[in-house]
């Protein structure tokens, strides 16, 4: 049998921190609007502003995310890819917020 031959590229690259930084947001950001979804949907719509004012700090946490992203894929000779997830993903995210105060108008 042939041995396949790998290919192994070594590089002093590293993914950006704030790349990293902003996928983590992304990740808290919709974990939590399921949580506030199942919990409306558990009250029949019946919430207190405190669940309100959890999704507003949500959508800071996408628009910070969106810009720490961006900030992200501006540092040079580094990985891009937690950056471009989190930059995808925080703009998801505010998609969804503004598509759940919408149908709430």
């Amino acid at each position: 049998m042939k041995a396949g031959k790998r290919k192994i590229i070594y590089s002093n690259k590293e993914h950006t921190k704030k790349g990293i930084f902003s996928s983590l947001l992304a990740l808290v950001s919709f974990l939590t609007l399921c949580f506030l979804i199942v919990m409306s949907y558990r009250a029949k719509g019946e919430i207190s502003p405190t669940f309100g004012a959890i999704g507003f700090m949500c959508t800071l946490f996408s628009s910070a995310g969106i810009i720490i992203g961006l900030m992200g894929k501006n540092e040079p000779d580094k990985f891009y890819l937690f950056a471009y997830i989190g930059i995808i993903w925080n703009v998801i995210d505010l998609l969804f917020v503004s598509a759940i105060l919408y149908a709430g108008i």
